[in-house]
């Protein structure tokens, strides 16, 4: 595939910078006018705006934890209009080791060294949108969003965004470069605990301009692999109309661990083996966690303390499982929440 260079942004001219008033020249010299952190939501707003809506393609590195080592792979994009894609994976050695295909409707994800291809539906652009403007928004009030400056990534300029925990001093969790023109995220890096980066991404040849080669959009499944069909939610709305569908009473905790929302307008009932299932999902911003209700079997035991990421509760005649990566404190926290309705 050829590549072509991006195009270059154009600078202001000497006589537009000449007309700039003399407060606004003093503003420029006292600081960047970029740093109120109602600026940076803004470019992580058209961030989100910009997916699917971008055509581009990129080479860059993933670089995380895996198994206690590091691993870094090389990760190549190409991207079109209307939610196509293309992204393939590949090892040290240059081993394709994982492939996702969009066509813009049906999204195929195929685990080369697993030998399996999952098939599902694109979700609604729409709404998934709106979910993610939703979770920006609970990200802004429960962590500290700041633009920090502006790098130059790919050869690109971009914005700089941290995310960090209030507190002194502040842990950061989260840094994003979004580009300035076109607000497509060229590097992004999650920090642990200690600090220390786990996970980055990072563009290192981007094209706004490219050319793809016929079929790139497409995907038949290797000979011998049977695709495993994931199958859409029956119904995603609000909480009352996804209740009415499911034939359910929706159960929701009367507390959840601090700083969690609910995605009120994303509820989904789910047909799992032959049963009729609701499922909520609530944020924080940075960390979610479901919870998958049905109604009780007369086999199902009490819960018992839970094990890892998941714990199950019996509520009201209804069976509760909630997954996520919280601590035990805040399982504890949904669980009373839910054992609340009993009184």
């Amino acid at each position: 595939m050829k590549q072509q260079h991006p195009f270059e942004q154009r600078r202001p001219c000497g006589p537009v910078l000449r007309f700039l008033s003399l407060a606004l020249a003093a503003a420029l010299l006292a600081g960047p006018l970029w740093a109120a952190g109602a600026n940076a939501v803004e470019v992580l707003r058209k961030a989100i705006l910009a997916r699917g809506e971008v055509t581009y393609s990129s080479v860059g590195t993933v670089a995380g934890m895996e198994g206690g080592r590091s691993k870094t792979s090389t990760q190549t994009v190409f991207r079109k209009k209307g939610g196509r894609e293309r992204i393939r994976m590949q090892d040290a050695d240059g081993r394709t080791v994982w492939l996702k295909v969009c066509d813009g409707k049906t999204v195929w994800e195929h685990h080369v060294v697993w030998k399996r291809v999952f098939q599902r539906q694109l979700p609604d652009p729409q709404r998934l949108r709106n979910r993610e403007l939703f979770n920006l928004k609970v990200l802004s009030a429960n962590f500290n969003v700041q633009l920090v400056g502006t790098e130059t990534i790919a050869g690109r300029k971009a914005y700089r965004v941290r995310i960090s925990r209030p507190g002194t001093p502040a842990a950061t969790i989260r840094e994003v470069w979004v580009d300035q023109a076109n607000f497509v995220e060229l590097k992004t890096q999650s920090f642990g605990l200690d600090s220390r980066p786990v996970h980055t991404v990072t563009l290192e040849r981007v094209n706004f301009s490219p050319t793809f080669d016929p079929g790139a959009f497409d995907f038949q499944p290797p000979a011998g692999i049977e695709p495993h069909v994931m199958q859409p939610p029956k119904f995603v709305g609000t909480v009352d109309v996804a209740a009415r569908q499911a034939g359910l009473q929706a159960l929701l905790p009367r507390q959840v661990p601090s700083g969690f929302s609910l995605y009120s307008d994303s509820v989904t009932v789910r047909d799992l083996k032959g049963v009729t299932a609701l499922s909520f999902q609530y944020t924080n911003g940075v960390r979610t966690f479901s919870v998958f209700q049905r109604k009780a079997k007369p086999d199902d035991r009490p819960p018992g303390p839970g094990r890892g990421g998941a714990r199950t509760l019996l509520i009201a005649g209804y069976h509760l499982t909630i997954v996520g990566q919280l601590s035990p404190q805040e399982f504890d926290t949904i669980q009373a929440g839910y054992e609340a309705l009993n009184r």
